[in-house]
């Protein structure tokens, strides 16, 4: 049986219930715009793991469930320490359901929200580094991610886990917008070809808002609210407000690091090896 979770909201797994053979919910942990996200029992493996399938009222949009497979794929292909990991895609109540391992901690769109106080270097630095490895390792297999953002994050005694590869796909010509909004590179928000320059844009933009706790393309004023609620795209119009104004006592290579990595020119951010490296080395000198 579903449950409504509200008056207007589709509906909802209860807990005890089965979302597919062998995996009891035990409560919704998120809903999206197409995917609902829950914690469940493994019956098989007597542990907690994380569901993901597609709402009911999108259970018949074929690029949806297409997305969704590919992802599960894609997570059990993928084997990198700083990667979720997948293990199997079932059919569940009323579309595919792929089951990962379980992130205990907090995303770092959370951790970023709560601190009163700024990552200090160090762990910007270590957290970057391992979203870097990550990317190097996805871009090696022949993927790009696309949606690489704060929320996207888990984050969890020190390590970060890259979550969501529900766009991922290889370099290649993509439709105008695809992806999250405010963490789009400007070839994303264009439309067009996409490299693996797209994450190093989407790294950036996370760091960014890691180290500062502000969003570099949210809505400044009445006229960019407007804006983006037209659903305009303001990585089109002007630049990311100065990281070192927002953050003045941040290294300056760090500073230099970021802004290669929000270059308008996909050609001149830098590669993950050399965000990856560009990290280390100013881990070296603080």
């Amino acid at each position: 049986m579903i449950h409504a979770a509200t008056a207007t909201e589709p509906e909802v797994l209860a807990p005890g219930e089965l979302i597919a053979p062998g995996y009891e919910v035990v409560e919704l942990l998120s809903r999206g715009s197409a995917l609902d996200v829950y914690e469940v029992w493994s019956l098989e493996r007597l542990c907690s793991c994380v569901a993901k399938t597609i709402r009911p009222d999108r259970a018949d949009v074929s690029r949806v469930r297409h997305r969704l497979l590919q992802e599960g794929w894609l997570l059990k292909e993928l084997a990198h320490p700083h990667l979720a990991r997948a293990f199997e895609t079932v059919e569940g109540v009323h579309a595919p359901v792929v089951v990962l391992e379980t992130h205990v901690g907090m995303t770092l769109e959370e951790i970023v929200d709560e601190r009163r106080r700024r990552l200090p270097v160090a762990d910007l630095c270590h957290l970057g580094q391992q979203l870097a490895s990550a990317l190097h390792y996805l871009h090696g297999r022949g993927y790009v991610h696309l949606d690489v953002r704060p929320a996207n994050v888990m984050g969890e005694g020190g390590t970060a886990t890259l979550l969501d590869l529900s766009i991922t796909r290889a370099p290649g010509p993509v439709r105008r917008g695809l992806g999250t909004q405010e963490f789009l590179s400007p070839e994303q928000a264009r439309g067009g070809q996409v490299t693996t320059a797209a994450d190093a844009w989407g790294l950036g933009v996370t760091l960014y808002e890691a180290a500062t706790g502000v969003r570099p393309f949210a809505p400044q004023d009445a006229a960019e609210r407007a804006a983006f609620a037209r659903g305009d795209f303001l990585q089109l119009t002007r630049g990311a407000p100065s990281v070192a104004a927002l953050r003045p006592r941040l290294p300056r290579d760090l500073v230099d690091l970021l802004d290669a990595c929000l270059a308008d020119d996909p050609g001149a951010r830098p590669s993950m090896l050399g965000v990856h490296d560009g990290l280390g080395a100013v881990l070296d000198r603080a």
